[in-house]
């Protein structure tokens, strides 16, 4: 290794840095420091103090190579140390994914289990308001059974309603007869009252005639009897002229 850099390394080193410097703003910085620093142990101090180091023995004209050998070797020890923390920095990452990864099949997995469980629950309802449906139609049933059996049966029933229908058919005989009988009479009635009306007529006109002679003969015996009481007024006139012309004749005499 050159422990003697040359003037052209020792200008080009600083003009290398002030451009990083200068490209770098202090977001970049901070998310360099966070990067680095690892696990919150001081990995970004050690890193600042490598490159401090790093810079020192470049500049460093004064040692020995002895000295420098051992400078580095330090730096060398002190990269050893970093790429050993990079590596268990890397192993923790990838630990922390594959634990991660491991989170998220466990949450599937407990997603699953717990869609698996709530499409359980839901069959276990579906069943739960069917088996109250067939017990609501069981107490339903056993009702009606109890309704049917405190009536007759169907045979019975069914006796019953033909004697009926014989009943109804026969009665529906008898009313039909009666109708008809009735329907004759109230034409008989009808019959017997019109002849009553023109009997009745008839003896109105007789009665009528009756009467319009009884007044004719009650008229002509007015009538005779006045010409009689004439008739009866003329004798007495005549007879009382005789008697009063006889006396006259007896003193002529």
């Amino acid at each position: 290794m050159n422990s003697t850099p040359t003037a052209n390394d020792s200008k080009m080193i600083p003009s290398l840095s002030n451009k990083l410097l200068q490209i770098m703003n202090d977001d970049d910085i901070m998310k360099r420091k966070l990067m680095i620093d690892g696990d919150g142990i001081g990995d970004d101090r050690k890193i600042t103090n490598l490159i401090k180091q790093f810079i020192l023995w470049c500049y460093n004209d004064n040692e020995s190579e002895l000295e420098c050998e051992l400078s580095a070797e330090r730096l060398l020890n002190v990269i050893d140390q970093s790429e050993l923390a990079m590596a268990k920095s890397v192993q923790t990452i990838k630990m922390i994914t594959n634990e991660l990864d491991n989170y998220e099949n466990m949450y599937k997995n407990i997603e699953k289990s717990i869609q698996d469980a709530r499409e359980k629950l839901s069959v276990c309802k579906a069943e739960l308001a069917h088996a109250k449906q067939i017990r609501r139609y069981k107490l339903d049933y056993d009702n009606i059974a109890q309704i049917i059996e405190q009536h007759p049966s169907t045979q019975e029933t069914q006796i019953k309603l033909n004697v009926l229908e014989n009943e109804i058919q026969t009665l529906q005989k008898i009313n039909n007869q009666i109708e008809s009988k009735l329907e004759k009479r109230r034409r008989q009635f009808q019959l017997l009252l019109s002849a009553s009306h023109q009997l009745q007529n008839v003896l109105d006109e007789e009665n009528n005639v009756q009467n319009s002679d009884t007044t004719l003969l009650a008229d002509n015996n007015n009538h005779h009897g006045q010409q009689q009481h004439a008739l009866d007024d003329d004798n007495l006139q005549s007879s009382s002229t005789t008697t009063t012309k006889e006396p006259i004749s007896m003193e002529t005499n």
